[in-house]
């Protein structure tokens, strides 16, 4: 099954059917996940931050989403990322398929490897991450973009920080010497466990502002969530054409990594 896990500003997956809404027990504390039917296909639908943005980045309980999302029969999964801009060739508006990842948050739980509870194969204890996201997905990802006509960056480097507060110049610029491309407080350690979880895992970048230090205006949220409505039909359907083209009769993905 494909699974679909979104942040800031995408609370809600439109014309989905046969919905429902199911609260997943895992060792790390309860998960709520959706699933239902979205033009033709089997999804299963976690929101990051809960409806109404609830949840801040640093309280999202990573593990417990993730391990939710396998329970429910998932082997895929979409996400999205809205970011600032570091890189600037990556202008507002901007969908990034997401290739590489720094972290710089703190305090998360970020392995399911903690000696409380071994949920998978050990031998998975110590993942390989030299293709942080999976080949396969993000190429199925830029393929659904053409087919749709939309516009995509193929590849970009993901800096994700603690939140809630934006980064400060100082931040931004010694994030851009490192190879960061766009900024957000989402991404990791999503991304690590989804691999420490055998999932395939693709994330879509959502530019909505340009980085602290680089744009003439103080960053406000109230920016972010503008920029957002105006990406979210394409968005959509970059996500529903990505699901069709991985997705095998049975529902399953067909496509597999590289």
């Amino acid at each position: 099954m494909f699974g679909l896990v979104t942040g800031s500003g995408f609370y809600d997956i439109p014309d989905l059917i046969d919905r429902q809404q199911t609260d997943v027990t895992t060792p790390f504390g309860e998960a709520s996940v959706t699933t239902g039917t979205w033009r033709g296909q089997p999804v299963a639908f976690v929101p990051r931050h809960g409806s109404g943005h609830r949840v801040p980045p640093a309280k999202i309980n990573y593990r417990a989403n993730i391990w939710a999302l396998r329970a429910s029969g998932v082997d895929t999964v979409l996400a999205t990322a809205v970011s600032g801009g570091i890189n600037p060739a990556m202008g507002l508006g901007a969908l990034v398929v997401i290739s590489d990842v720094l972290n710089f948050t703190a305090g998360r739980a970020d392995t399911f490897f903690d000696g409380e509870a071994e949920p998978f194969d050990a031998s998975q204890h110590h993942v390989d991450m030299s293709s942080p996201y999976d080949p396969a997905l993000r190429a199925a990802v830029v393929e659904a973009a053409s087919i749709e006509g939309i516009d995509v960056i193929d590849g970009g480097v993901y800096c994700c920080t603690n939140g809630p507060r934006f980064e400060t110049p100082a931040e931004i610029a010694m994030m851009g010497r490192l190879g960061g491309d766009l900024v957000g407080m989402t991404g990791y350690p999503e991304v690590v466990l989804a691999r420490e979880a055998g999932l395939r895992y693709a994330s879509v970048g959502v530019i909505a502002n340009p980085a602290a230090g680089l744009g003439n205006e103080p960053l406000s949220a109230n920016d972010v969530f503008e920029m957002i409505t105006e990406v979210t039909e394409p968005l959509h359907r970059l996500m529903c054409r990505t699901m069709t083209l991985v997705a095998s009769p049975d529902g399953n993905t067909a496509h597999e990594s590289n």
